[in-house]
């Protein structure tokens, strides 16, 4: 028991440590000559307010006959390769964008990488500024558009932001007081609160291999900016046996007197904050999700371990604060960030008996930026866009979750003498369902985006 036990522990760890530590974007991939030969990349150290500068890699389309729309993604993974002429294998979301045409914007966040300044894990958003320089990530986002659009040719004035986990988060705080030109967000397995459910706690719960093995890759301190964070580490790797490991650590104090030496702060934060204290309400994101103004597609997976909370929350607080807003949810059945690569028509052993993330990225992601950056695509899909597992069908709602069933008037039980049957049951209201290959997006009653 103790080899299966121990293989168990290690995959689930290092999967889980693998998974975060995946690039903004694992789509489908391209060739670099590909984009080589249709892009143009240049770098920027971007001014912030507080005059802080920030790493930007911009991909410009070398057919200068249209104006295109900017797709940002921001991200602590590095937005490798640098220098400029050093192309990326893949641009956006998925190739379709590439293919399309668009300007794409990648940023190391403030303290990471080649970014100047001090890096603060899920900066905690700061709703009153005590002055015309105080930053938080929801300026930083705003100071970058507005950069963008003036020194960015090409430009339709337009701008959108995606982001898978961590880069989901950063979305999410550009969707708080965005500015203006912003008109489509995406925050895709986004964190929405580290202690509720999200990464390193589950309901309160430690996720102790997790927590562990990311922070040591990920949380030194980077005193320079640098092109390869050569303070990065793991504790171990896929040859150790995970099970073993963990259980001779011992006490949980042991980490940091055995392995981190102190070199980790924020470590040393999560372990002087067991209970949900004002540290990581300060990390919540869902209280200042207010007067939300760019469009949003919330997008998570079922099997997700790390962000299956981030999405859903995420969904809820916009639609609770900002109900005229165009807000609408997707959830398949994929991991973490699973919708972005492969076909997702299976996971495992288990088939779903369509491509589901083909179907995304082609028929839900796309459109969405499409619609709302090109003004492209017509009418809104659905509210909610749910993959039922066991059926194996797409449902889509225009409430989520969804209500219970409509009052229904009954007979039953009969009158003496009468022969009538209980009445049969009532799907859910608002519901459809659709095939293994799902139809075009249904009529919604939100207007079509006018820009």
């Amino acid at each position: 028991m103790k080899s299966v036990r121990s293989n168990r522990a290690l995959a689930a760890a290092c999967a889980a440590a693998l998974l975060l530590l995946l690039p903004a974007t694992t789509a489908v991939g391209e060739e670099p000559d590909s984009i080589r030969s249709s892009y143009t990349k240049y770098e920027f150290l971007i001014p912030m307010r507080d005059g802080v500068r920030l790493f930007t890699a911009v991909y410009v389309p070398k057919d200068r006959t249209k104006v295109y729309p900017i797709l940002l993604n921001r991200t602590p993974y590095g937005v490798a390769p640098y220098g400029a002429d050093a192309y990326r294998s893949e641009l956006g979301p998925s190739p379709l964008f590439s293919r399309d045409g668009y300007i794409f914007a990648y940023q190391d966040v403030r303290g990471r990488y080649m970014s100047e300044g001090e890096y603060v894990n899920m900066r905690p958003h700061r709703p009153i500024k005590t002055d015309a320089v105080e930053i938080d990530e929801s300026t930083d986002t705003y100071d970058t558009i507005e950069w963008l659009l003036k020194n960015v040719g090409g430009n339709n004035g337009k701008v959108g932001q995606w982001g898978i986990s961590y880069p989901g988060f950063y979305t999410s705080m550009g969707m708080i007081d965005a500015h203006p030109a912003l008109k489509a967000s995406s925050p895709q397995a986004p964190i929405a609160d580290w202690f509720a459910g999200d990464d390193w706690h589950h309901n309160g719960a430690f996720f102790l291999a997790h927590a562990f093995n990311f922070m040591s890759s990920f949380a030194h301190p980077r005193p320079t900016p640098v092109k390869r964070n050569v303070y990065d580490r793991t504790m171990y790797n896929d040859k150790a046996d995970g099970y073993a490991f963990f259980l001779d650590l011992g006490p949980l104090a042991n980490a940091d007197a055995r392995y981190f030496k102190g070199e980790l702060p924020f470590w040393d934060e999560m372990m002087k904050h067991a209970d949900y204290d004002d540290f990581w309400k300060a990390r919540d994101i869902r209280p200042h999700l207010k007067n939300v103004k760019p469009a949003v597609l919330n997008v998570g997976g079922w099997y997700d371990a790390e962000n299956l909370f981030g999405p859903l929350e995420t969904y809820r607080a916009v639609e609770a604060s900002s109900p005229r807003t165009t807000n609408v949810l997707v959830m398949g059945p994929w991991l973490h960030g699973g919708w972005a690569g492969g076909d997702g028509a299976s996971l495992g052993p288990i088939a779903f008996d369509s491509k589901t993330a083909e179907y995304y990225r082609e028929r839900i992601e796309f459109p969405f930026f499409q619609a709302h950056l090109k003004g492209e695509g017509g009418e809104a899909g659905p509210e909610a866009r749910v993959f039922e597992t066991g059926t194996n069908q797409w449902r889509t709602f225009d409430a989520w979750p969804p209500g219970p069933p409509s009052p229904r008037r009954s007979t039953w039980p009969p009158a003496a003498g009468s022969r009538s049957r209980p009445p049969k049951a009532r799907r859910r209201p608002r519901s459809t369902s659709s095939s293994a290959t799902p139809p075009s997006p249904s009529r919604s009653s939100r207007p079509s985006p006018t820009g």
